[in-house]
């Protein structure tokens, strides 16, 4: 399965919906709760390098997270096809 890979053109809320892992990454950066209210209306329209400058986050270290953690859920999602049981 290929890579995804969050970059720093993208939109907060596209990253969020598609990867919804992603939030506690954003907030663990500093960012604010970008699910509701003025934050979910201007993360439609700001992209992750923006975002990053705005809350004085370096922006490869926030990509560097956010990739780490989709590459994480996609690496356990791939390990769990399909658990065998054995019977005794």
């Amino acid at each position: 399965m290929a890579k995804q890979v969050i970059t720093g053109d993208m939109r907060v809320w596209n990253v969020l919906q598609d990867f919804p892992e992603t939030y506690e990454v954003f907030r663990s950066h500093g960012c604010p709760d970008m699910r509701n209210g003025i934050f979910a209306l201007s993360a439609h329209i700001m992209k992750i390098n923006w975002a990053a400058k705005m809350h004085h986050i370096q922006p490869e270290m926030l990509l560097a997270d956010l990739n780490r953690v989709i590459q994480n859920a996609e690496e356990a999602s791939e390990e769990q096809p399909g658990e065998e049981t054995t019977l005794h």
